[in-house]
């Protein structure tokens, strides 16, 4: 679980107002002057109160740090028109949340491509020369550690900082006519998040005496980059001692209670045959306060947006191994009923898992609920 207050900027719309003005021409008469298109990116929000322990973020999640706006012509090979890094006061006011209109100056020229970036990492784009070298540099899961963008890295993830993309494809720019055009945000990464933990046994069954008490969650197989083509990932997985971004430990549970307390990661997009799970950590006693057995260390393994036995999902079809999609929530539930694997690459029994997700965008929300028996 993150908590912490924030002052953001939040994105309602980015506008873009591309004019061309063409200049007069020298003394002699004879050879005129470089015409040149500004670019004007306006950006429009209020600020944010700070949220309570045990919620999770909103509007926080759109604050702006940092944005790299980048102009690519439409001759072969696209190669930059115009690139530049804006940050602090040259985006807005997160004070105030008074609106704040940046502008950089390109050629003029036909089917122009823009590219917004914000939150990435300081530089990342410096000295790219056309489309594919700026397609090819990838943005880091590690800046969702820093908070407001700034600093070294922390062991937890904020919700201020989230990396996200922007483009507008084929504009015009002709000399001495301006030109609007709006290019809408959406965060790189998914959010995904439990609030509610049930243990269930059977009181009549196998483990009518069982107890568990989760000790931690964390992310397995979290894409920790990605480009602006939402490729170029490598997997990694949270552990109390790597990648400790992705990992929380679980002090406050007693064993048996639900647990209501939200914990969420984020990640990037997934789809590869190497599936995002969201693990459950804990420590299991098939007799409970009784001599038979020992305590021992078990996971409850739920695979992202995976259709299997024993699933329902709702405002989306999910697919046969799994995946997560770009600036997309995943809610989840589980209520656990039997006993989990002792490590956490293997899978559980379908026919002990129940899973309900609701797919939807950031507009709305994903929720997941799982069962194990």
């Amino acid at each position: 679980m993150k908590t912490s207050n924030y002052l953001w900027a939040a994105l309602a719309t980015a506008t873009l107002s591309l004019s061309a003005c063409s200049s007069d021409e020298n003394e002699n008469g004879m050879q005129p002057k470089e015409k040149t298109a500004k670019l004007e990116l306006t950006l429009v929000g209020a600020p944010a109160d700070s949220r309570a322990t045990g919620t999770l973020p909103t509007t926080d999640e759109s604050q702006i740090n940092r944005l790299t706006v980048a102009v690519f012509t439409g001759a072969t090979g696209n190669p930059v028109n115009a690139l530049r890094e804006f940050t602090g006061k040259d985006i807005k006011d997160a004070e105030t949340g008074s609106g704040k209109t940046i502008s950089i100056l390109c050629e003029p020229g036909d089917e122009q491509m823009i590219y917004v970036v914000a939150n990435a990492s300081p530089a990342l784009f410096a000295g790219v020369t056309n489309l594919a070298g700026f397609k090819a540099k990838l943005m880091l899961l590690s800046e969702t550690t820093k908070a407001a963008g700034s600093g070294d890295a922390t062991d937890a993830q904020k919700p201020s900082n989230l990396p996200m993309l922007g483009i507008v494809n084929k504009q015009n720019l002709t000399a001495g006519t301006e030109t609007t055009a709006t290019a809408a945000l959406t965060r790189l990464v998914a959010r995904t998040s439990i609030s509610s933990i049930k243990i269930a046994f059977d009181k009549a069954g196998q483990f009518k005496d069982a107890t568990f008490n989760v000790t931690g969650i964390y992310l397995k197989n979290a894409n920790s980059s990605v480009n602006a083509e939402k490729t170029g990932s490598v997997p990694i997985s949270g552990s109390d001692k790597a990648n400790k971004y992705l990992y929380e430990a679980v002090s406050s549970h007693t064993a048996n209670t639900e647990l209501t307390t939200p914990y969420y990661f984020y990640a990037f997009p997934n789809a590869s045959a190497t599936p995002t799970k969201l693990i459950i950590k804990g420590t299991f006693d098939a007799d409970g306060t009784g001599s038979t057995s020992a305590p021992v260390t078990r996971y409850y393994p739920i695979t992202i947006n995976k259709k299997q036995a024993n699933t329902t999902i709702t405002g989306g079809e999910g697919t046969d191994k799994g995946s997560i999609a770009a600036n997309t929530r995943y809610v989840l539930t589980a209520v656990i009923k039997g006993e989990g694997v002792d490590d956490d690459s293997k899978e559980i029994d379908p026919a002990t898992l129940k899973l309900t997700v609701t797919v939807a965008d950031w507009a709305l929300t994903i929720n997941q609920n799982v069962t194990f028996e």
